[in-house]
């Protein structure tokens, strides 16, 4: 009896770490490369170790053949990547955000590694994913997003098969919701540089020998900076509530 315990948890353990690590290895934050790959297993295991009396209740019972013990692993990764993909696709509005604003500060070039993302990207976009990762851990959102993967097992249960439509239907969603934000957050950025272009324009034919070039990036630049440092805060609040939104869907009513 106590064999048969033992070894029904453990069976359980591994399939909410199967979940578990799905979604580490995608989620922000958590995944980048300056995070330990040791801290992320501890994390995972620790993680699956407090659920297992949680949420193990309708669990299915271990499979006999091997090869339905695979997909049944395979189903809770795909689950559990889901949801940290999601997560990482909602923070790429702020890379869409600071990639518009580089272009239109005349910024694009200045590039910079960008430790979430694991690649060179704009100095702008590499400072608004920093700050809203950093936003989102010292407001607590990490624990919403935690929460989501918790309660996912009221949404899609272990034994049966991830809605693979369903699920490449909302990323898509969610990708362009999160361009649409992205752009609409950086809207008036575009307006300024709209309304300087055009008044440069309008100089530059009025007085051709006026040295349009080494006047407007400066003042481009300036003014974008002055701009940024009256909108950041607003921006950042209309981001939080988004990705807030975008995780309470999830949540367990």
């Amino acid at each position: 009896m106590l064999s048969e315990i033992f070894t029904f948890n453990i069976f359980h353990f591994g399939l909410i770490f199967a979940r578990m690590s799905g979604a580490l290895i995608v989620m922000p934050g958590i995944s980048a490369s300056f995070v330990s790959v040791r801290v992320r297993l501890m994390l995972g295991l620790m993680l699956a170790f407090i659920l297992v009396p949680a949420v193990s209740e309708n669990f299915p019972p271990f499979p006999i053949h091997p090869l339905e013990l695979m997909v049944l692993l395979g189903g809770e990764i795909l689950v559990g990547f889901f949801f940290g993909m999601l997560m990482a696709i909602m923070l790429s509005a702020m890379h869409v955000l600071g990639t518009i604003i580089a272009f239109v500060a005349s910024l694009s070039n200045a590039f910079s590694f960008d430790a979430v993302s694991q690649a060179q990207g704009s100095i702008i976009a590499t400072f608004f994913v920093n700050l809203a990762l950093i936003t989102i851990f010292v407001t607590d959102l990490h624990h919403l997003m935690l929460t989501a993967i918790v309660d996912s097992y009221s949404l899609f249960e272990p034994g049966k098969m991830p809605p693979i439509g369903d699920f490449a239907s909302f990323m898509t969603r969610t990708v362009a919701d999160a361009f649409k934000i992205g752009v609409e957050l950086a809207s008036p950025f575009i307006l300024m540089s709209f309304g300087f272009q055009l008044s440069m324009g309008l100089i530059s034919r009025l007085n051709p020998q006026f040295q349009v070039y080494f006047v407007a990036m400066p003042a481009q630049i300036l003014l974008a900076l002055l701009m940024l440092m009256f909108t950041i805060s607003g921006i950042m609040m209309v981001f939080l509530t988004y990705y807030q939104n975008g995780l309470i869907g999830f949540l367990e009513p």
